[in-house]
């Protein structure tokens, strides 16, 4: 059976760009109102449920419910949990504010690190050519997504956060004990540093045209449109619409969308490696894992849920109800903290490893082929 390839035109910019963009065009289409308005059920259900907590438990089917990886990794899978659940549980029992900021950063960093990893594939794919540039694809991918988190943290007026209010550090609050840090010097530098911003990835960008053109080198496409739709990405979710419907749109599909699609793509490129699969067995198999890390993610948000917010209990109860109150006691909350957030921090421990081909041959021959 023909393989089909995710990082090659067109294939790629449908499965991986495509959804991206489609949500700068819903945020530039809708009125002001409706962007600074706070986040219906219905868009927590899709976005959040439906993929940024999904995504999550995809990675399962890529370590877990894989015999070989599961024994190739079998340390890692069973200590990283563990060691998740009781650094967390300290955090949590010892400062909430600190629980959520360190998850926060994790997180971002985590964020960072995945599309970091995709411009490495694509880079891989184009032989990694070792073109002389005065800015590096590492530089232009990490300024596009630094930036506007440095932007986030020196102005603390935007409408949204990524856990809880107050899980970043509030630079803010200390600037404005400088006596020049004023309004006007907050409007100066921040078009100061947006121009710096703009220029290195203009630069980027033409010095990229410029060296594939005079050494007639074949253009890669999915490397720039990556750093660019990543950049664009963040730089739309956090500095220009100062919406946490935007941001919440923006940052999920462009996480989430891309890493299930990789999953998906593994999961059935091995299978196919060991044995021959229709395209159609592949569909219902995606469509069977898709499904199920579904129910593990509302089975995870009913929890966290009943034991602690009861944010969504609209939602949660139409199919169960909750058979007892939020925990109280500040013990009991702390050990649910810990333990409901081990899924997330699994997934931000294994990620840094299961991709890396000096401990996985299958990249290789599945991804990089």
């Amino acid at each position: 059976m023909k393989k089909i390839w995710i990082f090659n035109k067109p294939t790629d910019i449908w499965l991986l760009s495509l959804p991206v963009w489609l949500t700068w065009l819903i945020c530039f289409l809708l009125p002001e109102n409706i962007l600074q308005q706070s986040i219906p059920l219905w868009f927590w259900v899709v976005i959040i449920l439906g993929i940024d907590v999904t995504h999550v438990w995809s990675t399962i089917f890529r370590t877990y419910l894989d015999k070989e990886e599961f024994h190739s990794h079998k340390k890692l899978l069973i200590s990283a949990p563990l060691i998740g659940l009781i650094l967390f549980f300290i955090l949590a029992l010892s400062s909430t504010t600190l629980f959520w900021s360190i998850l926060a950063y994790l997180a971002v960093y985590h964020f960072i690190k995945q599309q970091y990893g995709f411009m490495q594939i694509y880079r891989a794919k184009y032989g990694f050519l070792n073109l002389k540039k005065r800015i590096s694809d590492k530089t232009a991918i990490y300024v596009g997504m630094l930036y506007p988190l440095f932007y986030w943290h020196i102005n603390y007026d935007r409408h949204f956060n990524w856990f809880i209010d107050g899980d970043f550090l509030n630079i803010r609050t200390w600037l404005n004990t400088v006596p020049i840090w004023n309004d006007v010097t907050i409007n100066t530098f921040n078009q100061f540093t947006s121009f710096i911003y703009f220029c290195i990835l203009i630069f980027w960008l033409f010095e990229e045209v410029y060296l594939h053109m005079n050494n007639n080198l074949r253009f890669p496409w999915g490397k720039v449109l990556w750093i660019l739709t990543t950049s664009g990405n963040w730089y739309l979710g956090i500095v220009y619409f100062n919406s946490d419907l935007a941001f919440s749109l923006t940052n999920v599909v462009a996480h989430g969308v891309p890493y299930m699609v990789l999953i998906f793509f593994y999961v059935e490129g091995k299978r196919q490696i060991k044995s021959n699969v229709s395209h159609i067995k592949a569909i219902s198999n995606i469509c069977l894992m898709i499904l199920a890390i579904f129910v593990l993610a509302y089975g995870e948000e009913y929890l966290w849920d009943m034991f602690l917010f009861r944010e969504n209990e609209a939602f949660f109860s139409k199919l169960f109800s909750y058979p007892f109150p939020a925990l109280k006691t500040y013990l009991m909350q702390a050990l649910a903290l810990a333990a409901l957030s081990v899924p997330q921090v699994t997934h931000y421990i294994l990620d840094g490893f299961i991709w890396k081909t000096k401990t996985n041959p299958y990249i290789k021959t599945v991804i990089l082929r």
